[in-house]
């Protein structure tokens, strides 16, 4: 409906707002670390399981940066968003590194134990 030569705005549906934040974090600068970081963290957890595969590359992603977005948002607020959660990220990594070389060392000094224990009953 327009009136007097304006056309009246309607607020974004829930999923249209969704979209436009999928669009903003894409299109960031630290999108690629962001990705970066995640995979990381999904390759230690995997180990030697399996590989791990991304359907976006962060280069692609930043090619989908919006065009005309009729929201405001402060870049601050995004930046440090980005920068918060890369770093969550990379501390996550470092603690399921930890958790796995602490468990190897376990199950190494078990068997070990283990072996010196079969070594001495077989005496």
């Amino acid at each position: 409906m327009e009136t007097g030569g304006e056309k009246e705005k309607r607020s974004p549906t829930p999923e249209e707002d969704e979209e436009i934040l999928r669009k903003i974090i894409s299109g960031h600068p630290l999108f690629g670390l962001l990705i970066e970081n995640h995979l990381g963290c999904l390759k230690v957890g995997l180990g030697e399981f399996g590989e791990v595969g991304i359907t976006t590359e962060p280069d692609q992603a930043a090619d989908s940066k919006p065009n005309n977005i009729d929201i405001v948002h402060n870049p601050s607020d995004i930046d440090h968003f980005m920068e918060a959660y890369c770093m969550a990220l990379r501390k996550l990594k470092e603690g399921i590194e930890e958790a796995q070389q602490e468990s190897e060392s376990f199950i190494k000094s078990t068997y070990l134990q283990l072996g010196e224990l079969t070594h001495t009953n077989h005496l």
